[in-house]
């Protein structure tokens, strides 16, 4: 056999060999690109041969087609985030509002008429609003809140009562006077928000709304009663009521910048009750009408 067809063939069954061993081995085993594969067909081995070491082209090429498409999606979606997170025509705020409070008290009793009426008298407090919402490029706004109004009185005589005198009698008891005393009458009120934000020009706007929600009322009160002969009798009282809650507020709002806004609102906004103690009726109602708040915009 002639030396030179034998060294020929030893050297390309030797590279033959030494290219099936590289591409088997754990370093090269993955995936090929396409130069690769090119070199590969360019050796001389067979379509299946590729196809065990590098799987197939059309595979390779869906593959990568898929990973790109997840890559790209991956990045819409966080932009798509970023942008809803960063979205200029979302508003957030946090208000905190003052007010004024006051209220009223009634008292009658049946068994004994000339009670009725002589122990009314008003009430005042302060309220104190904390609420949170978010206003859209529709101008909408929601959101959610708490609103606590407390108001008490002083102590209060029958309106008949003359001073240096007893103003009352009675066959048992003898001559005698009450006095009443409302220390707390409160209401807080946790509700959802929802309202317009009718913009008057860049700086100032109207946001008319509505709170709905759940208000629980109580009402604390001492009763004393002064009786000729005898030691003072002190009776104190506490009740608690809880009912559903709607208010109408109108805010007027200022924007002193992008981060902040002063304001003021009327707001129809209240509770009242009815407790019953003994045969006597005590008929509570508490109110605000008028706030200042400040807005922190997020």
């Amino acid at each position: 056999m002639d030396l030179d067809v034998v060294l020929k063939s030893f050297i390309k069954y030797t590279l033959t060999i030494l290219i099936i061993f590289v591409f088997t081995t754990n370093g090269f085993s993955q995936e090929c690109d396409e130069k690769t594969i090119a070199r590969m067909i360019k050796s001389g081995l067979s379509d299946k041969t590729i196809e065990e070491q590098c799987g197939k082209i059309d595979e390779q090429v869906e593959s990568k087609d898929t990973v790109e498409e997840e890559k790209v999606e991956s990045k819409d979606t966080v932009e798509e985030e970023k942008v809803s997170e960063d979205d200029p025509t979302v508003d957030k705020r946090w208000r905190f509002g003052l007010g004024d409070g006051s209220g009223e008290f009634k008292y009658t009793n049946p068994t004994i008429p000339l009670l009725d009426g002589k122990f009314d008298h008003d009430l005042s407090g302060s309220t104190i609003t904390i609420n949170y919402f978010v206003l859209g490029e529709d101008n909408i706004f929601y959101g959610g809140g708490w609103s606590s109004v407390n108001v008490s009185g002083p102590e209060t005589f029958s309106a008949d009562a003359v001073s240096g005198y007893y103003t009352y009698y009675h066959s048992s008891i003898g001559y005698f006077d009450i006095s009443i005393t409302i220390t707390s009458l409160y209401s807080n009120f946790y509700y959802g928000i929802y309202g317009y934000n009718y913009a008057i020009n860049n700086e100032m706007s109207l946001q008319p709304h509505l709170r709905y929600g759940y208000k629980f009322v109580g009402a604390e009160w001492t009763e004393i009663t002064q009786i000729q002969g005898y030691s003072d009798t002190i009776e104190e009282y506490e009740e608690d009521f809880s009912q559903l809650g709607l208010d109408i507020v109108l805010p007027f709002v200022y924007n002193i910048n992008k981060e902040y806004s002063i304001g003021a609102d009327i707001c129809i906004c209240g509770a009242s009750g009815e407790i019953t103690s003994g045969s006597g009726k005590t008929e509570f109602s508490i109110n605000n009408v008028f706030n200042i708040f400040f807005d922190y915009h997020l």
